[in-house]
Formats: structure tokens, C-alpha cells, sequence
């Protein structure tokens, strides 16, 4: 059956349609649509049809030349559909609502005044008083925001292509779908971040990644290099116990289980051999992609793939940044034996490294799981401020080593608080440090 004038001009209205929805559709196109479409329906009337009673043949003959253009014109559609490349969905809009000056992207809320950012995707962006940032790109998966000073709460709407970067000074917050508080003292360089759900990945300085998931909060300090050290507090002495060990920074390389020199700290999958003549066990390569995992905030799966070649050859082989990610994941699965035994190797493996000198702070971390061990944690925080006073975590571990001191050495907890106000008066822990100073009886 040939389609007649009035079914082409049916078809022909249907693609105007069509061009309405996916844009411009070729002349070429359109021919060859057309030819597919004639082919097609020529091929269908060669079919030999059932015999039918001679009252009926022209009612059925009317039904199938019906059935026929409606089916051609489907086809084409789907022809011209498949033929034609997918239309992305537009970029990201806002709105700024609230007391607020705008420039070019650059949105600063006033002084005691709250402002809004509501995007087209529901994701919303919450302004503090004196906030200034800026929207500096946006496409249809998300946008990118410089939060240039002052602090943010943040809600962006969970979607499965999102991505999302907010930028504060040297430091990277990517995001999928999350609630956070975000905040970044520019003149200091003193970025904190409060999760409330989901899961971030912060890139700092000397490209290092850190992942935060809900109920974690993580002060950062990217100092410029022209700021003089603020002179420490001295330390009391700590004494060194089996278990929960940290304090002297001598006994840290008796606790990793490497022996001897390590020649190589890739994994190459083959075995080499160390300075005593010893063999390290071998590490299997792997397929997986432990940076991909923390992303999507797997950590198990990190956690999995390490049990799966071999604890102790990647504690022995690993990279730096390898044990760190799986350090990380261990802590996050409240794996806390394995994430001290890996961070001890990262001491022990990259002495002097940056890598080994944030393990000093997460060792304090984990110190502060157990109740039992506030000496061993506060321990960890004097050698990591001892070795970084300027350091990525500073600013966190002067705060933490300051409420634990609140609760037992009042003395000590008023010389770190004078240290924090110093370099951190606006850090979150500078209302504790001022009331701390304001009970010290000198």
C-alpha cells in the first residue's frame, strides 16, 4: 500500500510535532525516513492475506490500510527519534532570595541577614550573615560554587547524575546528594565542615583526599607559607602502654608489622626483597579503584578488596596514599584495629612524609573512641602539632586537644585556648576557648 496525499500530509504535520520536541530534523532525514517507511509498508501489503467472505474484504481492506498509516507514521516517528542525537536537559538556574547584594554570580548576604539560593533542581543553598560566594558555573548536572568567606548550609537534591563542587580557598567539597555546613575564614585559610547526611570528598593541599560521611565534622587550615609558627605549648610527658601506645614518636616504628627496608612501595604483584634478606609477601594487583569506592562512599568495599589480597602484603607494599584511603574506609567501618595497624605502617613505611604526619592526628582520633585512652589521644595531637604546628588539621587538633584538657588539666586547657584564639579566633571552638580564658584565675 503507497501512503496517498492526505497520509502524507498526516505525517508531515507529526514531524512538525516532532520538531517542536528534539529541535531541527534534516531534509536528508527526512528522505530517508521516508524510504524506510515506504520500503517497509511495500514489504507489509506482499503478504499474502487469509482468505474472507467477498461482504467482508472491504471492510477488512479499510481496517488494514488504517492500521498500515498508523503503523508508518509510529515508524517514523522511532525513525526519526533513533536517527536523531538525545537533547541535554538545560543547565541549573537560581533564584536569590532574602537580604542580599548580587554581581555577576557574586551573592553577599548583609551583615546579621540570612539569604537563599533555591536552584531549579530543589537543591538550596543557605547564606550566614556577611556570607559572600559565588556561583561560578552551572550545567544540568549541578553547579559550582566558591564560598569566598563566611559559612553555608547546604541541601543538595540527590539525583543520580548530580555533581556538585563547592570551592573554598585551596580546598574541594564534591557532592552528590547531601546536608552540610560548610564554612571558610579567608584571612586564615580555616575551612570547617559539619555532614549532617551523605557523604563529601574534600581535596586539599598536596593532593590529598579526605571522605566525610554523615555525622562527621573536620577542621582544615591551609596556612600561607609566610606566617610565622605560633610557639606550642609543652607537652606532658606520656608514657607508652601496649595497647593503646602512641605518645613518644620514637616507639611509633616498633608497632608496624614491616620488617626491614622496603625497596619498592608500589605494588607490583612480584615478590622483592628487603635489606635482611627477608622476602615481602607478594600483593596482588587490583582490578578495583579504591579512589572510585571512596567516592560513592563504598568503604566496605575498600575495606573488602584489601582482605582480599592480603592485609599485611598491601600494609607492606601499598603506596601512601593507598594506605591512607584504606585507613580511611577502616575507621568509617569502624574497622579501629585495622585503621591504627595502617596508620602506624603509614609513620613507619613514609617517616617525614605529609601522609605520615596526618596519621599522628587520625591516630588521635581513633584514641578518642575509647574512653579509657583521652592521654593516648591528646599524645597523638602534641606530636602531630609538634610536627605540623601549621599543618592541613591544626586548627581541629588544637580544638580537640583543648576539650579534652578542659575536662582534666584545667592549666594546660587555658595555655592551648590562648594558642587557638590566636590563630583561630573564629574557628567553632574559639566560644570554648574564650570561656576557658575567661575562668583561668591568672
Amino acid at each position: 500500500m503507497m501512503l496517498g496525499a492526505s497520509d502524507e500530509r498526516l505525517v508531515q504535520a507529526l514531524v512538525e510535532k516532532a520538531q517542536l520536541g528534539v529541535g531541527f530534523i534534516s531534509r536528508d532525514l527526512l528522505d530517508e525516513g521516508w524510504r524506510r517507511l515506504q520500503t517497509t509498508t511495500v514489504a507489509a501489503n506482499a503478504r499474502p492475506a487469509p482468505a474472507r467472505r467477498a461482504e467482508n474484504r472491504a471492510t477488512v481492506r479499510l481496517w488494514l490500510g488504517g492500521f498500515a498509516t498508523a503503523s508508518a507514521l509510529a515508524a517514523l516517528a522511532l525513525i526519526v527519534y533513533q536517527a536523531l542525537p538525545l537533547r541535554e536537559a538545560p543547565p541549573l538556574g537560581y533564584a536569590v532570595t532574602g537580604i542580599a547584594a548580587t554581581s555577576e554570580g557574586v551573592v553577599t548576604s548583609g551583615p546579621g541577614q540570612q539569604a537563599h539560593l533555591l536552584f531549579s533542581d530543589e537543591s538550596r543553598v543557605d547564606l550566614a550573615g556577611s556570607t559572600k560566594l559565588q556561583v561560578e558555573s552551572m550545567d544540568a548536572h549541578g553547579a559550582r560554587v566558591v564560598l569566598l568567606d563566611g559559612s553555608v548550609s547546604v541541601n543538595v537534591k540527590h539525583r543520580a547524575n548530580a555533581s556538585w563542587v563547592f570551592a573554598a580557598g585551596p580546598f574541594r567539597v564534591r557532592v552528590k546528594g547531601t546536608v552540610f555546613r560548610l564554612g571558610f575564614v579567608a584571612d586564615q585559610g580555616n575551612l570547617t565542615l559539619h555532614m549532617t547526611s551523605g557523604l563529601v570528598e574534600v581535596s586539599a593541599p598536596s593532593d590529598r583526599t579526605i571522605a566525610v560521611g554523615a555525622g562527621e565534622s573536620i577542621e582544615l587550615v591551609a596556612t600561607p607559607p609566610e606566617r610565622q609558627a605560633v610557639a606550642m605549648p609543652t607537652p606532658k610527658p606520656a608514657t607508652e602502654e601496649p595497647t593503646a601506645g602512641p605518645a613518644p614518636v620514637r616507639a611509633i616504628a616498633e608497632a608496624p608489622p614491616v620488617i626491614g627496608k622496603i625497596e619498592s612501595t608500589r605494588p607490583s604483584g612480584r615478590r622483592t626483597t628487603t635489606r635482611a634478606g627477608q622476602r615481602e609477601p607478594a600483593i596482588e594487583a587490583s582490578p578495583i579503584s579504591w579512589s572510585d569506592l571512596l567516592a560513592s562512599g563504598n568503604f566496605a568495599g575498600v575495606v573488602a578488596d584489601a582482605e582480599r589480597r592480603g592485609i599485611e602484603p598491601v600494609i607492606a607494599r601499598a603506596t601512601a596514599t593507598e594506605l591512607a584511603s584504606l585507613a580511611d574506609s577502616a575507621r568509617y567501618t569502624k574497622r579501629y584495629a585495622l585503621a591504627r595497624q595502617v596508620l602506624l605502617a603509614i609513620r613507619a613505611r613514609f617517616a617525614g612524609s605529609e601522609h605520615a604526619r596526618d596519621a599522628s592526628f587520625f591516630l588521635g582520633r581513633l584514641a578518642e573512641t575509647s574512653s579509657s585512652r583521652a592521654e593516648a589521644a591528646l599524645a597523638w595531637y602534641d606530636t602531630y602539632l609538634g610536627e605540623a604546628s601549621r599543618g592541613l588539621y591544626a586548627s581541629e587538633a588544637l580544638g580537640r586537644e583543648m576539650t579534652l584538657l578542659a575536662r582534666s588539666d584545667p592549666d594546660r586547657a587555658h595555655k592551648v585556648a590562648r594558642v587557638y584564639l590566636e590563630r583561630f579566633p573564629h574557628g567553632p571552638q574559639a566560644e570554648l576557648a574564650r570561656s576557658l580564658l575567661q575562668s583561668d584565675p591568672e
